[in-house]
C-alpha cells in the first residue's frame, strides 16, 4: 500500500501545472455538485420537485468565482498591491452573482415545471427587487449577504487552491533549478581536469608509459556517463559509484606518487537503488583544487557504506603544509550543498577545515 501511494504521489507530481489545476477542478465540481444537491434538500426546505436548476445555477457561478479569483483576482491584482482593481473585481463579483442568479431563476421557471415552494424561494431571494439589491448600498449588502451562504465553500477553496497553484510552480521552477545546476556540475565536469588529463595522456603516449591505455578507458567512461546518462531526474546507485571510481582513479594515474588516493566501498545495496546524477562528484572533485601547487605530500581517503536506506561519504584530505586554496568556500560547492537541499532536504552534511586538514561527512536518504 506504501508503494503503490509513493509511486502515485511520484506520478501526481510529474504531471503539468495546467493538467494538475484541470484534475482538481474536476473533482472540486464533482464534490461541490454534490454538496449543493445535499444542501437544497435538507429536511427544513420541503421542496417536492427537482431542485436541480438551482444547484447548476449555483455551482455554474462557483466556477467563475474560483477561476475569477485564483487566476485573475488573487494573482495579477490583490498580491501585486493594485487595490483598486481587486476591489472592482470583488464588486463585480456581488454583482454578478445577483444578476446571474436572478437570470438563472427566471431560465428556471420558464423551462422547468418548479415546484411551488422551490419557486416562492426562487422569487423571494433572487427575482424580486432586482433593482434595488443593484442600486442601493443596502441591497449590495444583502446581495453579498445572500452570496456568502452558497459560496462560501468556493471562497475557501479558492484560497487554498491558489495556495496549491503556487506550489506547484514554485515546484516546477525548483526542477528547472535543478536542471540548470545539473548542466553546470556537467560543464564543470571540469575542462581544467579534461586538458590535465589529456596532457598526461599524451606525456604517457610519448613516453610508452603503459597507464595511458587505462587513461583512455576512464576518460571514456567519464565522458560516456556526463554526456549519455546524467540526464534523467535518478540514476542507478551502483553507476555513480562507479562514475566516481573511474574519476578517482585518473586522479591516481595522473598525480605523482606523493599524492596518496585512498578509495573504500562497503555496504550493500537494498535492491535497485537510485540517486541524483553527479550529487556526490562536486564534494570528491574540490579535494582536488589546488593539487598542483600544494607542498609536501598529500594525503586523501574517500569512503562510501551503502546501506540500505541511507549512503554515507566521508571524505578526508590530509597535507603536511598549509593547502593553497580553501575548500568550502568553492562556487561549485556551494552549489552543490543548494542542490543537495532541494533535491535530498534530509541530508545531513558535517565539514570541519582547518589549514591542513579537510573532514566532510555526508549522509544521503535513499530511493
Amino acid at each position: 500500500m506504501t508503494e503503490f501511494l509513493v509511486r502515485l504521489a511520484r506520478r501526481w507530481s510529474a504531471l503539468s501545472s495546467r493538467t494538475t489545476a484541470l484534475l482538481l477542478q474536476v473533482v472540486l465540481w464533482l464534490l461541490l455538485g454534490g454538496f449543493y444537491l445535499l444542501w437544497n434538500n435538507r429536511p427544513n426546505y420541503y421542496f417536492a420537485g427537482p431542485v436541480w436548476p438551482l444547484v447548476l445555477v449555483q455551482l455554474s457561478f462557483a466556477v467563475v468565482l474560483f477561476n475569477s479569483l485564483v487566476y485573475l483576482i488573487i494573482p495579477r491584482w490583490l498580491l501585486r498591491g493594485r487595490t483598486g482593481p481587486a476591489l472592482a473585481g470583488g464588486l463585480a463579483l456581488i454583482y454578478g452573482y445577483r444578476i446571474w442568479m436572478y437570470l438563472g431563476a427566471r431560465l428556471s421557471e420558464a423551462y422547468v415545471a418548479l415546484d411551488p415552494v422551490l419557486r416562492r424561494t426562487l422569487h423571494g431571494f433572487y427575482i424580486d427587487h432586482l433593482w434595488a439589491d443593484l442600486t442601493s448600498l443596502s441591497g449590495m449588502l444583502a446581495s453579498f449577504m445572500g452570496m456568502l451562504a452558497p459560496m462560501l465553500f468556493p471562497l475557501i477553496i479558492s484560497f487554498l487552491a491558489y495556495a496549491l497553484v503556487v506550489d506547484r510552480r514554485r515546484l516546477a521552477l525548483e526542477r528547472d533549478h535543478l536542471r540548470l545546476e545539473r548542466s553546470y556540475l556537467k560543464a564543470q565536469i571540469n575542462p581544467q581536469f579534461l586538458f590535465t588529463t589529456l596532457g598526461s595522456l599524451r606525456t604517457f603516449t610519448h613516453s610508452g608509459d603503459e597507464r595511458a591505455g587505462d587513461v583512455v578507458l576512464h576518460l571514456a567512461d567519464l565522458m560516456r556517463y556526463t554526456l549519455y546518462e546524467t540526464d534523467a531526474e535518478r540514476v542507478p546507485l551502483d553507476r555513480e559509484l562507479e562514475f566516481l571510481d573511474d574519476y578517482l582513479a585518473l586522479e591516481r594515474l595522473r598525480n605523482p606518487a606523493s599524492v596518496a588516493i585512498h578509495h573504500e566501498v562497503s555496504g550493500m545495496a537494498a535492491g535497485p537503488q537510485t540517486i541524483a546524477p553527479l550529487v556526490l562528484h562536486p564534494f570528491v572533485e574540490r579535494l582536488f583544487a589546488g593539487l598542483d601547487t600544494a607542498p609536501g605530500p598529500v594525503t586523501l581517503h574517500c569512503q562510501l557504506l551503502v546501506g540500505p536506506q541511507v549512503l554515507a561519504l566521508t571524505l578526508t584530505r590530509t597535507t603536511a603544509q598549509s593547502w593553497p586554496e580553501p575548500y568550502a568556500s568553492a562556487a561549485t560547492l556551494q552549489a552543490a550543498r543548494r542542490r543537495l537541499a532541494l533535491q535530498y532536504p534530509g541530508h545531513t552534511l558535517a565539514l570541519t577545515e582547518t589549514d591542513l586538514r579537510v573532514h566532510l561527512h555526508l549522509t544521503i536518504p535513499l530511493d
